[in-house]
């Protein structure tokens, strides 16, 4: 059995098409808390890069290092479906062949490029931006990782002493992010997967083999647009937060400093719009797994919504 979802009108494309004539958007405002120390490299291999707002240090982080994490969580479930049409057995995450088999809702979604003899591509409909902690970037709380012998410690038998592996600077638990992720002329079956992989991804970072989970997302609200909605969190932090402020208050400041005529809002925790509608309720319920059909309904949506676009693509490759 399956559910009836009553997707909006508003922020969506009825169905893919291969040029993107309108470009009505959906805009996740994420709040990503912090539950474990969790390390974002970027040209230092010790720490995140920095920005300074307010006369405060902040992280930055590109959004590519969470949507990257999100977009492995997507392939893995449409390989649960043990279904060949979905998603190519051969197919590797970011190892573009042919088009053929690249073809899946994961990279029509986020996008792919082929290299070489196999020059294709497919434009990503997720805009991610960047994003940075809302409160200090401590870059003096230095974690250290030392090296550690079979005897539990840090002398060998000989007595002789290890010296430190390294050390990094981890973002810390009560530090969080503010992110807006956006959907592009997206069709109702990419958004229900891009929620499933906001909703269901909780390990982000470097090592996170060591860490467990490291952030749990929480959606703030959701905008729906006609055109991109270009909501930023450098703008929010350098013009509506200052040290100390509730950052969900700043988030309600900004939006309804930013929010135009063609913006549907919804959200329990802003007053910049109205409270969530049926149809979110039911969406973010499958799409987070928690309902009873929900893996018979994110099936139907993503086979459904992958053979119309390969009827498309593979069609055109052939002309």
């Amino acid at each position: 059995m399956t559910v009836d979802i009553d997707f909006p009108e508003k922020g969506l494309i009825d169905s893919f098409e291969l040029y993107r004539r309108r470009k009505p958007s959906v805009t996740l405002i994420l709040k990503r808390d912090v539950v474990t120390p969790v390390l974002f490299r970027n040209t230092e291999d010790e720490r995140a890069e920095m920005e300074e707002f307010n006369n405060t240090l902040h992280a930055q982080v590109n959004g590519e290092k969470f949507v990257s994490k999100e977009r492995q969580t997507g392939l893995d479930l449409l390989r649960s479906f043990d279904d060949s049409e979905l998603i190519d057995p051969e197919y590797a995450y970011n190892e573009p062949t042919d088009m053929e088999e690249t073809l899946n809702l994961g990279t029509l979604t986020y996008g792919i490029a082929g290299t070489g003899d196999n020059e294709f591509g497919i434009k990503s409909r997720v805009i991610e931006g960047y994003t940075y902690t809302t409160d200090e970037y401590d870059i003096m709380d230095r974690e250290t990782r030392n090296a550690v012998y079979e005897s539990g410690t840090m002398q060998d038998e000989d007595h002789e002493q290890s010296s430190a592996l390294f050390d990094h600077v981890t973002v810390d638990p009560g530090n969080s992010f503010v992110h807006f992720l956006t959907l592009e002329a997206g069709t109702p079956a990419m958004l229900a997967y891009v929620l499933h992989n906001v909703l269901t991804t909780g390990v982000y970072g470097a090592r996170e083999t060591r860490s467990g989970r490291t952030i749990r997302n929480n959606i703030l609200g959701v905008v729906l647009s006609d055109h991109t909605a270009a909501l930023s969190t450098g703008e929010l932090l350098h013009a509506y937060h200052n040290p100390g402020d509730d950052i969900v208050a700043s988030v309600n400041e900004y939006v309804n400093a930013a929010q135009r005529q063609d913006w549907e809002v919804y959200s329990d925790e802003l007053d910049a719009g109205e409270s969530y509608p049926e149809w979110w309720g039911t969406l973010t319920e499958v799409a987070g797994r928690q309902h009873p059909e929900a893996k018979d309904t994110l099936y139907e949506l993503f086979a459904d919504a992958t053979t119309e676009a390969r009827d498309i693509l593979l069609d055109t490759d052939d002309e």
